[in-house]
C-alpha cells in the first residue's frame, strides 16, 4: 500500500479538481481513495491525471496554484480526511497562498 497524497481530475495533472490518497499503483493505473472513511473500493485513474505528493500541504498548495476555483479555505471545507488534516497548519497555508497571489500580480 502506497498511501500518498495526490491531486487528480479529468482535466489532467495541470488542472486538478480533487485531493485524495493514492493507495496503490500498477503500471500507469493508480487507485485513489476519495475520503477517509470511504465505504466503496478505491477508484482506478490513469496516472496521466494524477500527481503524487509527500505531504497533504504540498497537495493543497499545488491545488491552489493550479485550480483558480479553489483556495485554502474552500479546500479546508471539502477535504474529507479528518484524521490527517487535524494537524495541518491552515494559517500557514493561507499565508503561502496570499504570497503566491502577490507574486503572480507582481509578475504580471
Amino acid at each position: 500500500m502506497i498511501s500518498k497524497w495526490c491531486t487528480y481530475g479529468s482535466w489532467g495533472k495541470e488542472m486538478p479538481t480533487f485531493i485524495g490518497k493514492l493507495e496503490k499503483q500498477e503500471g500507469n493505473i493508480g487507485y485513489v481513495r476519495y475520503t477517509e472513511r470511504q465505504m466503496y473500493p478505491v477508484e482506478a485513474w490513469d496516472m496521466d491525471y494524477v500527481k503524487v505528493f509527500d505531504s497533504i500541504e504540498d497537495a493543497i498548495l499545488y491545488m491552489v496554484r493550479h485550480n483558480s476555483d479553489e483556495s485554502v479555505n474552500t479546500i479546508k471545507e471539502w477535504l474529507t480526511f479528518p484524521t490527517d488534516t487535524k494537524n495541518v497548519n491552515w494559517e500557514l497555508l493561507k499565508a503561502l497562498e496570499i504570497d503566491m497571489q502577490n507574486n503572480k500580480k507582481s509578475n504580471g
